[in-house]
């Protein structure tokens, strides 16, 4: 099963702190650190659970969706990647590729579905939530924004970024993230879950995130594969940055990212971005034959 685990930096001591629910793998974690909970969804069945580090108390809160992707026909649904929480008062908040968003109160041992709003729109385009190979109408990735007092969002599939109002409970679409390349071509991206490298500045101020873009030969897309029945890649693109400023609402497709080599990252699902303004992420690259995960810089072009 999934292990929690702790880092102390000064005696550069893990810990290990508690299995995940029915020793299954740990999809996506979140932490409260107002009230030292730690929120996660277990693969492949989909359990929701909180830990806290003070009491040493593991809880499960039961299946998020069906049987997640443990299911198979009807019980079958892709799970959340990201866990969302307000820092002002501890909601947690989850979505199913049904479209519902849930909410977990941090006195309850329960998560319910929102009634005001969903994420069941159609600019995300139609899904089958019982059929893999997509996230359905899942946030890809999503963060807190501690001055707007929203969550910024991102759905995978359609690229399109949201935000979700934790007072009113309302999601309001924005403009759409994908490449200039994406866009042009009317089709979504090879990845088929979407991306998570998408994050907000230090600034606070201007959303990164790193997306694809499709690859041409003799002035054609090259098509990947039509369906696929786990999230993968359809086929090789290239990696592009984007930047969103959220005051101005202006959208910046900064280009393909190359090496000196004329290689590109591949499988990149990260962002880091440091208070120097430098953009991190980890992709695989090829040296020598042996393909590799690394680490990977590059400079914020905001900065020039």
């Amino acid at each position: 099963g999934g292990h929690l685990l702790s880092f102390d930096l000064k005696s550069e001591k893990f810990e290990d702190l508690a299995i995940a629910p029915h020793n299954e793998g740990i999809l996506s974690m979140n932490m409260d650190t107002q009230r030292g909970d730690i929120y996660g969804i277990t693969w492949p069945s989909g359990y929701f659970f909180r830990f806290n580090i003070y009491k040493k108390k593991m809880h499960s809160l039961g299946p998020v969706s069906g049987q997640g992707e443990n299911g198979s026909g009807i019980e079958y649904r892709t799970l959340c990647r990201s866990i969302a929480i307000n820092p002002d008062n501890g909601f947690v908040y989850y979505t199913t590729s049904d479209g519902a968003i849930f909410c977990c109160k941090p006195d309850l041992d329960l998560a319910e579905p929102l009634h005001d709003d969903d994420l069941k729109k159609d600019y995300f385009g139609h899904y089958d939530p019982t059929s893999p190979g997509h996230m359905g109408y899942n946030w890809r990735q999503v963060f807190w924004h501690p001055e707007k007092k929203l969550f910024y969002g991102v759905h995978g599939n359609s690229g399109y970024l949201f935000t979700f109002d934790p007072i009113n409970n309302q999601v309001e679409m924005l403009n759409r993230l994908t490449s200039l390349p994406s866009q042009r071509s009317g089709m979504f991206d090879q990845f088929s879950y979407g991306y998570l490298g998408f994050a907000l500045g230090p600034d606070q101020k201007v959303i990164y995130y790193l997306t694809g873009a499709p690859l041409f030969n003799e002035g054609r897309r090259v098509v990947g594969k039509l369906k696929t029945a786990k999230g993968e890649a359809k086929g090789l693109e290239y990696l592009h940055l984007i930047t969103y400023d959220i005051s101005s609402c202006q959208y910046l497709d900064h280009g393909p990212i190359f090496f000196n080599n004329g290689q590109y990252p591949l499988y990149v699902n990260s962002i880091a971005i440091g208070l120097d303004g430098m953009i991190y992420f980890l992709g695989r690259i090829t040296e020598n034959g042996i393909a590799r995960t690394d680490l990977i810089s590059i400079p914020n072009p905001l900065k020039k």
